[in-house]
């Protein structure tokens, strides 16, 4: 008789520690099947010049990756999938010379809610200008970026190619 119990408690056990053991890996793998909302994008192809004095649209021809398909390649906009907090680092390299301005700009629709301004202190080929942020945007939000560069010659200045030269990264972050 003591025997017959024995066996149904440790059959009840293993029943027990099987249904946990199922549970939490369903948890788990639920848990880790959602993908936060992500992209990166940048420009790789022929030259890219910015005329001095005009603030324009970043042209992005190129996506590293896009987690919900947000960015619109055609309109260079970003359409913010979800609500929450976004990390994003935009950043472009140009060729500078000795007293150029530079701006980037994020543009949330068609509002201005981060901006970054630099001048070139000496004649350099690549001259990074970097936005970084955390901003709280909500659903259908459109994200773009604009860039400026002044210099008194009222010269185009040159952008490098690359992703390693001009990005823009968003990560949902909460």
């Amino acid at each position: 008789m003591l025997g017959v119990i024995s066996l149904i408690v440790a059959l009840a056990g293993v029943t027990v520690g099987a249904f946990s053991f199922i549970s939490m890996n369903n948890y788990i793998n639920d848990r880790n099947s959602y993908v936060l909302p992500m992209a990166r994008t940048y420009y790789d192809g022929s030259l890219y010049t910015i005329v001095s004095g005009s603030l324009e649209i970043f042209n992005y021809n190129q996506k590293s990756y896009d987690t919900h398909g947000a960015f619109n390649l055609t309109s260079d906009t970003y359409t913010i999938p979800e609500p929450g907090f976004y990390q994003v680092i935009a950043q472009y390299s140009i060729d500078a010379r000795d007293g150029d301005i530079f701006m980037i700009q994020l543009f949330s629709n068609t509002n201005i809610v981060g901006s970054t301004q630099c001048s070139s202190s000496v004649n350099t080929n690549t001259f990074g200008v970097a936005l970084t942020g955390i901003f709280n945007f909500t659903t259908g939000d459109s994200l773009i970026i604009k860039l400026y560069q002044y210099n008194s010659g009222e010269v185009s200045r040159d952008i490098y190619n690359g992703e390693a030269y001009n990005f823009f990264a968003i990560a949902k972050i909460a």
